[in-house]
């Protein structure tokens, strides 16, 4: 889907952030445990398989129903968020805006669209794990008209090449808590607003909320006070689930002159 809520131009596509070989993978587990459930008939020891066919298949039944809301036929709920994003960071025309973990594009795209006169560059590391990819970013981004004034750079979160200062806006949507290079999760943020100017906005949606990620809050609050997404957009089921979006939270504000 564009921005509109009209169907996405021919060549534009954008996946979701579940990574779907580990959703192939955990049904194909459910499905071998059912198989074994099935065998308790020739023998009750298979009954064992029902512990495992309850873990993965509800494991399963979530993830895919995030799957399900997440795209244009549940709700678009990533696009939602992405416009939400988007629309939430202030940007004089003719800024720079950077995209802390762009994946397949389409929050920088967005960025570009809310803000006809400004350049956004995204970065990521497009790692084995993710089916994301520069050249998709790339397709994206000329599909959806901003090609001119949207481009991308493979780097990592941890440690991005700018100079200090050098954007007027930074977004970044589900990333910090990936950035597995900072022992500190927190330490994404404080890479991010490095290269942002004082004085510029920026906009960061994470699991903020989320103490396995972020044991220590208070040292997000040393920037802003979050906000739950969930207080900011009505999410349905399973999005409010803690191992969904239960635990993210926007961060929006402005650097310090």
């Amino acid at each position: 889907m564009s921005t509109d809520g009209s169907p996405a131009p021919a060549g534009a596509r954008y996946r979701t952030w579940v990574r779907l070989h580990r959703l192939r993978a955990l049904a194909g587990a459910t499905v071998v445990s059912l198989a074994g459930c099935v065998l308790a008939f020739v023998s009750p020891w298979f009954l064992f398989f029902l512990v495992p066919l309850g873990i993965f298949g509800y494991i399963t039944l979530i993830l895919a129903l995030t799957v399900y809301r997440l795209g244009p036929r549940g709700g678009d709920f990533q696009r939602r968020i992405h416009l939400l994003i988007a629309g939430s960071v202030s940007l004089e025309n003719g800024g720079r805006a950077l995209d802390v973990g762009c994946g397949s594009g389409s929050l920088a795209v967005k960025v570009a669209q809310a803000h006809p006169g400004a350049s956004v560059t995204g970065v990521d590391s497009w790692g084995h794990d993710w089916e994301y990819s520069k050249d998709q970013c790339d397709r994206n981004a000329r599909a959806e008209g901003v090609a001119g004034r949207v481009s991308f750079e493979q780097q990592s979160g941890s440690a991005l090449s700018f100079a200090d200062g050098s954007f007027d806006a930074v977004v970044s949507c589900m990333t910090f808590h990936e950035i597995k290079e900072n022992a500190d999760r927190f330490d994404g943020v404080v890479e991010a607003l490095r290269v942002l100017r004082p004085g510029g906005a920026f906009v960061f949606l994470d699991l903020f909320g989320d103490p396995a990620f972020y044991p220590n809050p208070a040292g997000i609050r040393t920037v802003e006070t979050p906000r739950p997404l969930a207080e900011v957009m009505d999410l349905p089921f399973p999005l409010r689930h803690p191992k969904v979006l239960g635990h993210a939270m926007l961060l929006t504000g402005t650097k310090p002159a």
